[in-house]
């Protein structure tokens, strides 16, 4: 005897109610004749089209990376023939969620340059200070100039006129001026301190995102000084004032600039 068996199936529904289906991001689901159905919701963080807005904000890769790729990878600069990784300069989400080429201030550090200033009629010492590296978007360049000593004949206070900053590099063939500031700052005693801020301020723009150089700062000051212009009948001396302008020229110091893009 032979035995036929017959075996009869039927696909089973995915689903019954649109609340059977599975969530998706950025998916309205609902059940169309037992199977589960997903629609795109434009404008949603995740449903893979770069929407000009993203979850009620502009679409970028700082507010969307699901969609727009991550906010990530280094600058470029040019070694002889070839383009290879920049130093310091990637890109990055700022605060305001705008994906930047630049560094971050995490990333940075506070170098301090002391210098000694020499005059005719006094001893100073200065300190530059600015950030390796130095992000030309938003760093400046800060001074501070404390007198030490002065010359019995020097009438106070020492007055601080203009501060530059000039820049050498490998692609500049001669000095550039990069910050110039007019100030009007004194220093009315031994021991006291001028703070000085001075930012770049005169557009220049490296040719690449990362470059090396040497910068130098120039100051201007004045004072007046006691000259004797003739004596009493006792012989002792009678004083007049004369003005006395002078720079200083510091030593270069070297300088790792980022541009911001």
């Amino acid at each position: 005897m032979i035995a036929v068996f017959v075996i009869s199936s039927c696909a089973k529904a995915e689903c019954k109610v649109s609340a059977d289906c599975p969530q998706k991001a950025c998916s309205a689901q609902k059940c169309d004749s037992g199977k589960c159905i997903y629609n795109s919701i434009p404008n949603c963080c995740g449903n893979g089209d770069k929407d000009s807005l993203e979850s009620g904000r502009p679409g970028n890769k700082c507010t969307c990376p699901q969609d727009y790729g991550n906010c990530e990878g280094k600058g470029k600069v040019r070694q002889g023939s070839q383009m290879v990784d920049a130093t310091y300069a990637h890109y990055y989400c700022t605060s305001s969620n705008e994906c930047i080429m630049g560094v971050e201030s995490k990333d940075a550090f506070p170098q301090n340059f002391p210098d000694s200033v020499g005059a005719q009629y006094f001893r100073a010492s200065s300190v530059m200070k600015y950030n390796k590296p130095f992000d030309m978007s938003k760093d400046a360049f800060e001074l501070k100039i404390t007198l030490d000593d002065a010359n019995k004949d020097l009438v106070m206070p020492v007055k601080f006129n203009k501060v530059q900053v000039l820049l050498s590099t490998d692609y500049s063939r001669s000095e550039l001026l990069i910050a110039e500031k007019n100030i009007d700052s004194d220093i009315p005693a031994v021991g006291s301190t001028v703070a000085l801020n001075v930012p770049l301020n005169l557009d220049y723009r490296p040719q690449q995102v990362e470059e090396i150089g040497t910068v130098r700062y120039v100051v201007d000051f004045s004072y007046n000084k006691r000259v004797v212009s003739s004596r009493k009948p006792d012989g002792s001396p009678v004083y007049d004032q004369e003005i006395v302008r002078e720079k200083f020229n510091s030593p270069p110091k070297q300088v790792f600039f980022v541009r911001s893009e």
